[in-house]
C-alpha cells in the first residue's frame, strides 16, 4: 500500500542544502493527520546521527527557516523528537505551540527534572507525545502528561496488545498511535482494537525534502547571543544587531513567517519580527542556530566553555564593581571564537564590530576587561595567581555560580 503525499522537489548538493525527512501519520480512514519530521543529512533516506541535540536543532531550523513549515507539512502539525537535554534546557520556546507536537523519546526516564520540564511545556500550550512506548508502571507519570501515546507495535506481543491498549485508556490516554505498521494485517488489528492513528512502512516510507541553505556567519550568531544576555536590552537594539547580517535577517524573517504560516499575516520587517518573537524566543532561536552552525568537528564542550567563561567574567566584574558587567560576559564568550572559527584572534576581530578596549582585551589581555579575562583563563588552567585582586575563593565561587547558571539552562548546554 502506498499513500504517501507527493514530496516537494529537492536539489542535491548536501554541503549547501538543508534536508528534512518526513513520514505521514494517518487516521483510520487513511487520511493524513500530521507528519513526523526526521533528521536527514542528505538525499539518502537514512539518518546518520552522532549528536541528538544537534540533529533536532537541524530539523527545527531546516524546517522553519530554509525549507518552510508550510512546504513540509502544509496545514498539518509536525511531530518533532526531543532529546532529554533539549527537553530540560527550557530552550524550545521559539517553536509555535499550535504547529508542533513534541515527542518524548523512549530512552528518557521520568525523573523530577524531566517531569517538571514537560509540565512547563504543557502550561505553555505544547502537545506532548510519547515515542516508541511500551507500558511499564514506572512510566505512568509520563502518561499523565501526554496527549498522544505512540505504541511500539512490533515490541508488544499481539496477544497482549488489547490489554496494553485498555490499560492506557484506563490511565486517561485519549489518542493512541500505532507505529511501525508494516502489513494490512497489522493495520486491521490495531484499528479493530481502537487505535486512533497509524504510522509505518505499510502506508509510506519517509521522504526527504531539501532546499538550498542560507549560511549565517557564526560570529554574527555569537554576537547576537552575547547581547541577548543583557537583561535590559530592548527589541530595537536586537533589531540593530540582526540587521548587520543579511543572512541572519533572512533567517529570522523566514522563521517568523514559517511559524505563522497558518495565519494570513505576513511579517515583512525586522522590527515586526523581533517584536513578535520577543527576547526569550530570540534567545532560544539563537541558541539553536549556534548549535547547528559550529563545525561538527568542534566539540559542544567548546560552546559550554564559552558560556561558562562569559558568565565567570560577568560575575567577577560585578564583584570588582566594574561598570557594564554585561560587556565582560560578551568578552568571555568571544574569547573562544578563534578556536570555533579556526582563525587567529587578529583575524576574528574584524568580523565583529567591537569597541577598541574589547579588541585590546581579546588580543593583548589589556585593561580592566583583559585582566578579568586573564584571571578566568588562569583559573581554568589551575593557576592560583590571577591578575585581579580577587581571592581563590571568589574565583571558585564564580565558577560554581556559572555552572549553576548553565544547569538552569539560560543557554543550552
Amino acid at each position: 500500500m502506498s499513500t504517501c503525499p507527493t514530496a516537494p522537489g529537492a536539489s542535491s548538493s548536501p554541503a549547501e542544502n538543508a534536508f528534512v525527512g518526513r513520514q505521514p501519520i494517518f487516521t483510520p480512514e487513511v487520511e493524513v493527520f500530521a507528519y513526523e519530521l526526521l533528521f536527514r543529512s542528505g538525499e539518502q533516506n537514512a539518518a546518520m546521527i552522532t549528536d541528538g541535540d544537534r540533529a533536532t536543532a537541524n530539523v527545527l531550523l531546516n524546517t522553519f527557516t530554509d525549507i518552510g513549515l508550510d512546504t513540509i507539512v502544509g496545514s498539518k502539525k509536525a511531530f518533532i523528537n526531543l532529546t532529554r537535554n533539549l527537553l530540560t534546557s527550557h530552550n524550545l520556546s521559539c517553536m509555535p505551540p499550535d504547529r508542533v507536537v513534541l515527542e518524548i523519546l523512549e530512552d528518557i526516564e521520568p525523573d523530577p527534572e524531566v517531569l517538571s520540564a514537560i509540565e512547563k511545556l504543557v502550561e505553555e500550550g505544547y502537545k506532548i507525545a510519547l515515542d516508541d512506548f511500551v507500558y511499564r508502571p514506572d512510566l505512568e507519570p509520563l502518561i499523565g502528561t501526554a496527549d498522544i501515546v505512540k505504541i511500539e507495535f512490533p515490541l508488544i506481543p499481539k496477544e497482549d496488545l488489547a490489554d496494553h491498549i485498555s490499560k492506557l485508556r484506563a490511565l486517561g490516554v485519549r489518542t493512541i498511535l500505532a507505529e511501525k505498521i508494516e502489513t494490512q494485517e497489522d493495520f486491521e488489528l490495531c484499528k479493530s482494537l481502537g487505535c486512533d492513528l497509524f504510522q509505518g512502512y505499510f502506508f509510506c516510507r519517509p521522504q526527504v525534502i531539501s532546499q538550498r541553505k542560507t549560511q549565517v556567519n557564526v560570529a554574527s550568531i555569537v554576537r547576537l547571543m552575547s547581547e541577548l544576555q543583557n537583561p535590559d536590552i530592548t527589541v530595537g537594539e536586537v533589531e540593530g544587531i540582526i540587521q548587520t547580517d543579511a543572512n541572519l535577517s533572512f533567517k529570522l524573517l523566514r522563521f517568523v513567517n514559517s511559524a505563522n504560516a497558518a495565519t494570513t499575516r505576513t511579517i515583512d520587517s525586522l522590527k515586526q519580527a523581533t517584536t513578535l518573537m520577543g527576547i526569550s524566543r530570540l534567545r532560544s532561536l539563537a541558541s539553536m542556530m549556534l548549535m547547528t552552525s559550529i563545525d561538527e568537528g568542534k566539540p559542544q564542550e567548546l560552546i559550554r566553555l564559552a558560556m561558562i567563561r562569559g558568565k565567570m567574567c560577568e560575575l567577577l566584574a560585578s564583584e570588582s564593581r566594574a561598570t557594564r558587567p554585561d560587556r565582560f560576559y560578551t568578552l568571555g564568550l568571544l574569547s573562544v571564537m578563534d578556536a570555533l572559527l579556526d582563525k587567529p584572534m587578529d583575524e576574528v576581530i574584524p568580523l565583529l564590530p567591537l569597541a577598541d578596549d574589547m579588541n585590546d582585551a581579546l588580543l593583548n589581555r589589556a585593561g580592566e576587561l583583559g585582566q578579568v579575562l586573564q584571571s578566568v583563563i588562569h583559573f581554568e588552567a589551575g593557576e592560583i595567581a590571577p591578575p585581579i585582586s580577587l581571592s581563590a575563593e571568589h574565583m571558585a565561587s564564580a565558577y560554581q555560580q556559572a555552572l549553576r547558571w548553565i544547569a538552569d539552562c539560560k543557554i543550552n548546554e
